[in-house]
Protein backbone atom coordinates (compact mmCIF):
# COMPACT_ATOMS: atom_id res chain seq x y z
CA UNK A 1 0.00 0.00 0.00
CA UNK A 2 2.56 2.39 0.79
CA UNK A 3 4.67 1.68 -2.67
CA UNK A 4 1.42 2.51 -4.59
CA UNK A 5 0.65 5.84 -2.68
CA UNK A 6 4.21 6.43 -3.58
CA UNK A 7 3.88 5.05 -7.05
CA UNK A 8 0.51 6.97 -7.25
CA UNK A 9 2.39 10.35 -5.64
CA UNK A 10 5.27 10.37 -8.39
CA UNK A 11 3.24 9.97 -11.50
CA UNK A 12 -0.04 12.60 -10.40
CA UNK A 13 1.35 15.07 -8.00
CA UNK A 14 3.72 18.01 -8.35
CA UNK A 15 7.49 17.41 -8.16
CA UNK A 16 7.54 19.37 -4.87
CA UNK A 17 5.13 16.58 -3.18
CA UNK A 18 7.21 14.18 -4.61
CA UNK A 19 10.21 15.09 -2.93
CA UNK A 20 8.87 15.65 0.36
CA UNK A 21 6.40 12.88 0.69
CA UNK A 22 8.72 9.75 1.63
CA UNK A 23 10.18 12.15 4.46
CA UNK A 24 6.58 12.77 5.51
CA UNK A 25 5.75 9.39 6.10
CA UNK A 26 8.72 8.71 7.31
CA UNK A 27 7.91 10.86 10.36
CA UNK A 28 4.50 9.71 10.64
CA UNK A 29 5.69 5.73 10.94
CA UNK A 30 8.00 6.58 12.83
CA UNK A 31 5.43 8.66 15.40
CA UNK A 32 3.39 5.41 15.33
CA UNK A 33 6.18 3.19 16.22
CA UNK A 34 6.98 5.17 18.70
CA UNK A 35 3.61 5.47 20.16
CA UNK A 36 3.12 1.37 19.21
CA UNK A 37 6.08 0.47 21.54
CA UNK A 38 4.05 1.93 24.82
CA UNK A 39 1.30 -0.22 24.02
CA UNK A 40 1.18 -3.72 25.28
CA UNK A 41 1.13 -6.48 22.67
CA UNK A 42 1.72 -4.11 19.73
CA UNK A 43 5.33 -4.72 19.59
CA UNK A 44 4.79 -6.38 16.10
CA UNK A 45 3.03 -2.64 14.96
CA UNK A 46 5.74 -0.76 16.45
CA UNK A 47 8.89 -2.99 14.49
CA UNK A 48 6.79 -2.60 11.23
CA UNK A 49 5.99 0.85 10.66
CA UNK A 50 10.06 1.22 12.51
CA UNK A 51 11.21 -0.98 9.25
CA UNK A 52 8.71 0.88 6.77
CA UNK A 53 10.13 4.22 8.25
CA UNK A 54 13.80 3.44 8.06
CA UNK A 55 13.17 1.70 4.67
CA UNK A 56 11.90 5.57 3.28
CA UNK A 57 14.66 7.54 5.02
CA UNK A 58 16.92 5.46 2.63
CA UNK A 59 14.99 5.57 -0.14
CA UNK A 60 14.41 9.75 0.85
CA UNK A 61 17.33 10.93 -1.27
CA UNK A 62 16.46 9.34 -4.75
CA UNK A 63 13.78 11.62 -4.56
CA UNK A 64 16.36 14.70 -5.25
CA UNK A 65 17.47 14.82 -9.11
CA UNK A 66 21.45 15.34 -8.11
CA UNK A 67 20.72 12.09 -6.40
CA UNK A 68 19.21 10.26 -8.83
CA UNK A 69 21.91 11.53 -11.20
CA UNK A 70 24.64 9.85 -9.29
CA UNK A 71 22.86 7.09 -8.08
CA UNK A 72 22.39 6.14 -11.92
CA UNK A 73 26.21 6.85 -12.66
CA UNK A 74 27.18 3.97 -10.09
CA UNK A 75 24.53 1.58 -11.14
CA UNK A 76 25.80 0.62 -14.14
CA UNK A 77 24.81 -2.87 -15.38
CA UNK A 78 27.90 -4.52 -14.42
CA UNK A 79 27.20 -3.67 -10.98
CA UNK A 80 23.54 -4.30 -10.44
CA UNK A 81 24.15 -7.46 -11.91
CA UNK A 82 27.48 -8.70 -9.46
CA UNK A 83 24.65 -7.17 -6.24
CA UNK A 84 22.49 -9.49 -7.70
CA UNK A 85 24.60 -12.41 -7.92
CA UNK A 86 26.56 -11.44 -4.43
CA UNK A 87 22.89 -11.67 -2.93
CA UNK A 88 21.79 -14.42 -4.56
CA UNK A 89 24.95 -16.61 -3.13
CA UNK A 90 23.76 -15.07 0.37
CA UNK A 91 20.28 -15.60 0.32
CA UNK A 92 20.84 -19.60 -0.91
CA UNK A 93 23.32 -20.32 1.64
CA UNK A 94 21.08 -19.19 3.95
CA UNK A 95 18.49 -21.04 2.68
CA UNK A 96 19.80 -24.44 2.34
CA UNK A 97 21.08 -24.01 6.04
CA UNK A 98 17.48 -23.57 6.99
CA UNK A 99 16.53 -27.06 4.86
CA UNK A 100 19.07 -28.31 6.47
CA UNK A 101 18.06 -27.63 10.19
CA UNK A 102 14.55 -28.77 8.99
CA UNK A 103 15.41 -31.96 8.22
CA UNK A 104 17.45 -32.42 11.31
CA UNK A 105 14.59 -31.49 13.40
CA UNK A 106 12.12 -34.48 12.04
CA UNK A 107 12.48 -37.18 14.63
CA UNK A 108 13.98 -40.49 12.91
CA UNK A 109 12.06 -43.17 11.52
CA UNK A 110 12.01 -46.00 13.49
CA UNK A 111 11.73 -49.39 13.12
CA UNK A 112 11.49 -53.53 14.32
CA UNK A 113 12.67 -56.34 12.74
CA UNK A 114 10.82 -59.02 13.06
CA UNK A 115 9.22 -61.94 11.57
CA UNK A 116 6.01 -64.26 12.38
CA UNK A 117 6.50 -68.09 12.77
CA UNK A 118 3.57 -70.15 12.16
CA UNK A 119 2.33 -72.95 15.01
CA UNK A 120 2.11 -76.09 13.62
CA UNK A 121 1.05 -78.20 17.16
CA UNK A 122 -2.10 -76.44 17.58
CA UNK A 123 -5.23 -75.24 15.80
CA UNK A 124 -8.13 -72.70 16.06
CA UNK A 125 -11.50 -73.77 14.89
CA UNK A 126 -14.79 -71.48 14.29
CA UNK A 127 -18.22 -72.78 15.44
CA UNK A 128 -18.59 -73.95 11.62
CA UNK A 129 -15.25 -76.13 12.47
CA UNK A 130 -13.25 -74.19 10.43
CA UNK A 131 -9.37 -74.38 10.79
CA UNK A 132 -7.92 -71.11 11.74
CA UNK A 133 -4.20 -70.96 10.93
CA UNK A 134 -2.11 -69.56 14.14
CA UNK A 135 1.20 -68.27 14.79
CA UNK A 136 3.57 -66.44 16.79
CA UNK A 137 6.19 -63.12 16.62
CA UNK A 138 9.69 -63.58 16.53
CA UNK A 139 11.60 -60.47 17.38
CA UNK A 140 15.33 -59.57 15.95
CA UNK A 141 14.97 -55.84 17.72
CA UNK A 142 16.24 -55.49 21.38
CA UNK A 143 13.96 -54.62 24.28
CA UNK A 144 14.91 -51.16 24.11
CA UNK A 145 14.32 -50.45 20.33
CA UNK A 146 10.94 -52.28 20.71
CA UNK A 147 10.25 -49.51 23.67
CA UNK A 148 11.46 -46.99 21.19
CA UNK A 149 9.03 -47.29 18.54
CA UNK A 150 6.42 -47.61 20.76
CA UNK A 151 7.13 -44.19 21.94
CA UNK A 152 7.59 -43.01 18.84
CA UNK A 153 3.98 -44.49 17.66
CA UNK A 154 2.22 -43.15 21.09
CA UNK A 155 3.54 -39.89 20.69
CA UNK A 156 1.73 -39.58 17.11
CA UNK A 157 -1.61 -39.53 18.82
CA UNK A 158 -4.47 -38.66 21.59
CA UNK A 159 -6.34 -40.36 24.35
CA UNK A 160 -4.79 -43.57 24.68
CA UNK A 161 -3.35 -45.58 27.66
CA UNK A 162 -0.88 -48.13 27.75
CA UNK A 163 -2.07 -51.30 29.55
CA UNK A 164 0.45 -53.77 28.99
CA UNK A 165 4.02 -53.73 27.19
CA UNK A 166 5.33 -55.72 24.15
CA UNK A 167 4.42 -59.41 23.80
CA UNK A 168 5.14 -61.29 20.79
CA UNK A 169 2.91 -64.17 21.22
CA UNK A 170 -0.04 -62.79 19.43
CA UNK A 171 -1.25 -59.46 16.92
CA UNK A 172 -4.98 -57.97 17.27
CA UNK A 173 -6.99 -60.61 16.05
CA UNK A 174 -5.36 -63.10 18.77
CA UNK A 175 -5.65 -61.39 21.46
CA UNK A 176 -9.30 -61.27 20.97
CA UNK A 177 -9.53 -64.58 19.58
CA UNK A 178 -6.79 -66.82 20.95
CA UNK A 179 -7.14 -64.50 24.57
CA UNK A 180 -3.43 -63.33 23.55
CA UNK A 181 -1.98 -66.99 22.97
CA UNK A 182 -1.33 -66.93 19.17
CA UNK A 183 -1.74 -64.68 16.71
CA UNK A 184 -4.39 -64.47 13.78
CA UNK A 185 -4.08 -63.78 10.57
CA UNK A 186 -6.19 -60.45 8.75
CA UNK A 187 -7.48 -63.11 6.07
CA UNK A 188 -9.12 -65.23 8.65
CA UNK A 189 -10.94 -62.98 10.57
CA UNK A 190 -14.05 -62.77 8.06
CA UNK A 191 -14.53 -66.20 8.05
CA UNK A 192 -14.69 -65.70 11.89
CA UNK A 193 -16.92 -63.45 12.23
CA UNK A 194 -19.18 -65.31 9.40
CA UNK A 195 -18.57 -68.14 11.27
CA UNK A 196 -19.47 -67.46 14.78
CA UNK A 197 -22.47 -65.71 14.19
CA UNK A 198 -21.53 -61.50 14.33
CA UNK A 199 -23.67 -59.42 13.34
CA UNK A 200 -23.06 -55.66 12.10
CA UNK A 201 -24.33 -53.20 14.99
CA UNK A 202 -24.97 -49.27 14.37
CA UNK A 203 -24.70 -48.50 18.06
CA UNK A 204 -21.87 -50.31 20.04
CA UNK A 205 -22.15 -51.60 22.99
CA UNK A 206 -19.46 -52.99 25.86
CA UNK A 207 -17.93 -56.05 24.71
CA UNK A 208 -18.37 -55.87 21.04
CA UNK A 209 -16.26 -56.36 18.37
CA UNK A 210 -14.54 -53.29 16.80
CA UNK A 211 -13.42 -54.48 13.18
CA UNK A 212 -11.38 -51.75 10.69
CA UNK A 213 -11.13 -52.96 7.20
CA UNK A 214 -9.88 -51.06 4.21
CA UNK A 215 -11.16 -51.83 1.26
CA UNK A 216 -11.66 -55.13 1.66
CA UNK A 217 -8.93 -55.90 3.88
CA UNK A 218 -8.89 -56.34 7.40
CA UNK A 219 -6.56 -54.13 8.77
CA UNK A 220 -6.88 -53.99 12.61
CA UNK A 221 -9.38 -55.59 15.46
CA UNK A 222 -10.28 -54.63 19.35
CA UNK A 223 -12.94 -54.98 21.80
CA UNK A 224 -15.35 -51.70 22.57
CA UNK A 225 -14.58 -51.39 26.24
CA UNK A 226 -16.76 -48.23 26.29
CA UNK A 227 -19.17 -47.04 24.32
CA UNK A 228 -21.98 -44.13 25.34
CA UNK A 229 -24.04 -41.66 23.16
CA UNK A 230 -22.44 -38.21 24.92
CA UNK A 231 -18.85 -39.70 25.09
CA UNK A 232 -15.91 -41.16 22.55
CA UNK A 233 -15.99 -45.03 21.68
CA UNK A 234 -12.85 -46.57 23.78
CA UNK A 235 -11.74 -49.85 22.19
CA UNK A 236 -9.03 -51.95 23.74
CA UNK A 237 -6.82 -53.46 21.03
CA UNK A 238 -2.98 -54.80 20.73
CA UNK A 239 -1.34 -53.10 18.10
CA UNK A 240 0.75 -56.17 15.76
CA UNK A 241 3.13 -57.51 18.62
CA UNK A 242 3.45 -54.61 20.51
CA UNK A 243 1.48 -52.89 23.63
CA UNK A 244 -1.90 -53.55 24.56
CA UNK A 245 -3.65 -50.07 24.64
CA UNK A 246 -6.96 -48.48 25.37
CA UNK A 247 -7.82 -45.80 22.91
CA UNK A 248 -10.22 -43.63 21.38
CA UNK A 249 -11.98 -45.45 18.29
CA UNK A 250 -9.92 -43.24 16.00
CA UNK A 251 -6.91 -43.22 17.78
CA UNK A 252 -4.91 -46.04 16.56
CA UNK A 253 -1.98 -46.64 14.26
CA UNK A 254 -3.81 -49.12 11.38
CA UNK A 255 -5.68 -47.61 8.36
CA UNK A 256 -9.32 -48.46 8.10
CA UNK A 257 -12.65 -47.84 8.91
CA UNK A 258 -14.43 -48.77 11.86
CA UNK A 259 -17.27 -51.33 12.17
CA UNK A 260 -19.21 -52.90 15.32
CA UNK A 261 -20.31 -56.28 15.23
CA UNK A 262 -22.17 -58.33 18.32
CA UNK A 263 -22.90 -62.11 18.95
CA UNK A 264 -24.70 -63.99 21.02
CA UNK A 265 -21.62 -66.17 22.20
CA UNK A 266 -20.69 -65.75 25.84
CA UNK A 267 -16.80 -64.69 24.72
CA UNK A 268 -15.20 -64.13 21.66
CA UNK A 269 -12.65 -67.21 21.84
CA UNK A 270 -12.08 -70.20 19.72
CA UNK A 271 -11.65 -73.83 20.42
CA UNK A 272 -7.90 -74.57 20.33
CA UNK A 273 -6.99 -78.17 19.89
CA UNK A 274 -3.31 -79.32 20.53
CA UNK A 275 -2.19 -82.47 18.90
CA UNK A 276 -2.86 -85.53 21.06
CA UNK A 277 -5.16 -83.01 23.09
CA UNK A 278 -9.13 -82.56 22.63
CA UNK A 279 -10.49 -79.21 21.85
CA UNK A 280 -10.64 -76.85 24.67
CA UNK A 281 -11.85 -72.78 24.65
CA UNK A 282 -8.66 -70.48 24.20
CA UNK A 283 -9.43 -68.98 27.34
CA UNK A 284 -7.82 -71.81 28.72
CA UNK A 285 -4.39 -71.11 30.34
CA UNK A 286 -3.32 -68.23 29.35
CA UNK A 287 -6.92 -67.04 28.55
CA UNK A 288 -8.25 -63.24 27.76
CA UNK A 289 -10.01 -62.83 31.43
CA UNK A 290 -7.12 -64.01 32.98
CA UNK A 291 -4.68 -61.38 31.27
CA UNK A 292 -7.21 -58.68 31.23
CA UNK A 293 -7.52 -59.03 35.50
CA UNK A 294 -3.55 -58.95 34.97
CA UNK A 295 -3.45 -54.87 33.82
Amino acid sequence: MLALLLLAIEFFASKRLAERAPGVLAVLLAGIAVAACWLKGSVGIATGCGSLATLLLVAWPVSFEPARRQISRLLSPKVVWAVVLGASMIASRYLAAHVLHSFDRQPAQQAVDLEDVPVQATHAFTDSGRAIALFHFKMYSTDAEVERFMRSTEQQRSQIIRLMDANPASNCHGWIFTGGRYGVRDTDVRSIVADNAYVEVAEPQEGDLAIYTKGEQVAHSGIVRMASKHEPVLVESKWGPFGVYLHAAEQQPFAGTCKFYRSSRRDHLLVLQTAGTEGSRAASGGSQSTMLSQR
